[in-house]
């Protein structure tokens, strides 16, 4: 079922969105599973960084950072050139 998932997630953009409207991220090489809910503007994830993050008071571990990352740079490149008038 993993693979499955893993394919879908490739095949459309990265991104895998469920039936409750959760956005399913996930980095090649990585087993977590990155979620977001823009509902809620809450971001999630399975890795043992963000599951114990309070003890060291951190908002997000860097799966999520470098998903937002990616998701900042494709809209910065895709309004390259745009004209604001």
């Amino acid at each position: 079922m993993s693979d499955l998932i893993d394919f879908i997630i490739k095949t459309f953009d990265g991104v895998l969105i469920d039936e409750y409207g959760w956005e399913h991220h996930s980095i090649p090489g990585k087993k977590y599973d990155i979620r977001f809910d823009p509902s809620r503007i809450e971001w999630a994830c399975d890795c043992p960084a963000y599951t114990y993050r309070r003890k060291f008071k951190q908002k997000y571990c860097k799966h999520i950072l470098e998903i937002q990352d990616k998701k900042f740079q494709a809209r910065v490149e895709g309004r390259a050139g745009a004209r604001v008038v």
